[in-house]
C-alpha cells in the first residue's frame, strides 16, 4: 500500500506541537520537490521516531538526547501518520521499530525513501537474519540495530549519516535521482540509450546529469559521445580515496554539459571494481548531480547488485524480438525475486528499436508475454542511429528531430518531470554518416 500525503488535521495521534508545515501532496512526487523545514541546520541531526513500545520509545530518547548534536523533531506510534510526518518534517533520521511480521512495514518504508532520498533510514528489529537485511536493504535502509538497543551502535550510526552526507544538502534541491539502464542481454542499444538519455536531459530538459559507465567489457560511453577517455574509472579507482575532488579530476565534459566517467580505452589498463567502491562511485557522482544515468554491467554479480541497490529507477532495455524479449523477462524475474519491483514503478520496461505493428512482434504480444506494459518505446531508426553511433555524435543532441531521439527526448521529459520541448517550426535536418548536415 502506498501511503500518500493529506491534510491530517483530524490525525488521532497528531501532537500539539506538531502541526506546522504543509504536507506534500503528491506522495510520489520528485525529489526535487521535497520541502525543507525552515529552521533546517545542517549542524544538527534531526531524527523522528516510529516506535510502537512505550518502553522502546523512553529507552530510545533517553539514549538520543545524550548524543550531542541530535534533535529529535517528532515521535509517532502508528506507522501511517510516522510517516506521513516524516514527510512533513524531512528529518535527517528516520527510526522504525520493525514488527516481527514487517513486510508491510518494509513495504512502506520503501515508498517513503523513494520520495525521500536523502532521510536516514534506520531500522529496529528483534531479529537481524539475512532475509530481512536483504529486504532493508532494498527497501533502502541505512541501518539496521537489534533491539534492545545499543547505546555506542546509535551513536555510530548517527555519527556516519552526519559524516557521510547521507542527509540532504542544504538547499534541499539536490534530486540525487540514479536512473541505471540494464539488461542481461548485448546487442539491445542500451548503452546507446543511456549516453543519448543523459545528454536529453542535461540538453534538453536543463538537469545537471553524470553518465557513469560500468560496462568495463564494452565500454562504449565515451565513444558514443565523441570523447577520448584520457581519464576513465580505472584512474578515479586507483585514487587513495573516491570523493567529490578525486571524481571531478576523472570526469570527461561532454559539448552538451554531461559528465562523463568511462571505462578506460585499453583493457590493460582496467581496474577491478568492488562493490564497495562503485557504492562509493555513485555516491560522489550522486552529491555532485541531479541525476546519475548509469549504464551498468549485463550480469547479476555483487558489483550489479550495489549499482541496482542504490538506483531510484532501473530501466529494463529490451526489444521485439524472441532471444531480447526472453532475457527482458528473465531479468524482471530476477529483479522481483531480489524484491526490487516492491516499490511500485521503480523497475520499469524500456523498448528499444520498436516497430509498432510493422514488426514480426507486436507491443501487444510482448506484453503479453512480459504480464506488463512497456514504459516507453524507442522507435526503430537504424539508419540514423547507426550514423550517430559510427560518427561518436549524441543523436539527441546532434539529430534532434529524428523519431529515435524524438524518443529519447520524451524519455527524458517523463523521468524529469518536465515537459519535452515542441518540435522545431524550421526546417529539420538530418546528418549522413559521418554527421553532415543535410536538409530534408
Amino acid at each position: 500500500m502506498r501511503f500518500e500525503d493529506s491534510n491530517n488535521s483530524g490525525d488521532p495521534d497528531r501532537r500539539p506541537d506538531e502541526t506546522n508545515g504543509h504536507a506534500n501532496g503528491n506522495g510520489g512526487g520528485h525529489a526535487s520537490e521535497r520541502l525543507v523545514p525552515a529552521d533546517y541546520n545542517p549542524g544538527v541531526v534531526t531524527v523522528l521516531l516510529i516506535l510502537e513500545d512505550d518502553g522502546q520509545q523512553r529507552t530510545t530518547r533517553a539514549a538520543l538526547h545524550g548524543l550531542p548534536g541530535v534533535e529529535i523533531v517528532g515521535e509517532r506510534t502508528e506507522l501511517r501518520s510516522g510517516l506521513l510526518l516524516a514527510r512533513q518534517k524531512a528529518p535527517r533520521v528516520v527510526l522504525l521499530d520493525l514488527p516481527d511480521d514487517y513486510e508491510e512495514a518494509l513495504t512502506a518504508a520503501g515508498h517513503f525513501k523513494m520520495d525521500a532520498p536523502d532521510t536516514a533510514l534506520f531500522l529496529l528489529s528483534n531479529s537481524l537474519d539475512p532475509q530481512l537485511l536483504l529486504r532493508a536493504i532494498r527497501a533502502g535502509a541505512q541501518e539496521v540495530l537489534k533491539k534492545p538497543l545499543d547505546r555506542a551502535l546509535l551513536q555510530e550510526a548517527v555519527e556516519r549519516v552526519s559524516r557521510s552526507g547521507a542527509a540532504r544538502s542544504a538547499s534541499g534541491t539536490r534530486a540525487r535521482s540514479i536512473v541505471t539502464l540494464f539488461t542481461i542481454k548485448g546487442g539491445v542499444g542500451s548503452s546507446t540509450v543511456a549516453a543519448n538519455l543523459a545528454v536529453a536531459l542535461k540538453a534538453n530538459m536543463g538537469v545537471e546529469t553524470a553518465l557513469a559507465d560500468f560496462d568495463a567489457q564494452t565500454g562504449s560511453s565515451a565513444h558514443l559521445l565523441g570523447l577520448r577517455a584520457e581519464r576513465s574509472m580505472s584512474d578515479l579507482l586507483r585514487a587513495p580515496r573516491i570523493d567529490s575532488a578525486t571524481l571531478r579530476m576523472n570526469l570527461l565534459p561532454h559539448s552538451s554539459g554531461v559528465n562523463v566517467l568511462a571505462q578506460p580505452e585499453d583493457l590493460t589498463n582496467l581496474e577491478p571494481i568492488t562493490p564497495a567502491q562503485a557504492g562509493a562511485v555513485l555516491d560522489a557522482l550522486a552529491a555532485t548531480h541531479d541525476v546519475v544515468v548509469v549504464d551498468a554491467p549485463h550480469t547479476f554479480d555483487e558489483v550489479s547488485l550495489e549499482i541496482l541497490d542504490r538506483s531510484t529507477t532501473i530501466l529494463v532495455v529490451g526489444e521485439l524480438s524472441i532471444p531480447a524479449i526472453r532475457a527482458a523477462r528473465r531479468a524482471m524475474e530476477l529483479l522481483d525475486r531480489l524484491h526490487f519491483t516492491n516499490v511500485p514503478d521503480r523497475v520499469r520496461l524500456i523498448v528499444n528499436r520498436s516497430t509498432g505493428t510493422r514488426g514480426l512482434i507486436t507491443l501487444d504480444q510482448l506484453a503479453e508475454a512480459m504480464q506488463m506494459q512497456p514504459y516507453h518505446t524507442i522507435t526503430n531508426d537504424y539508419r540514423r542511429v547507426f550514423a550517430s553511433v559510427n560518427a561518436g555524435r549524441a543523436l539527441c543532441q546532434e539529430d534532434p528531430e529524428s523519431p529515435a531521439a524524438k524518443d529519447i527526448i520524451a524519455l527524458a521529459a517523463k523521468l524529469s518531470g518536465k515537459q519535452a520541448p515542441a518540435p522545431q517550426a524550421e526546417e529539420s535536418i538530418r546528418r549522413g554518416l559521418f554527421g553532415k548536415k543535410v536538409l530534408r
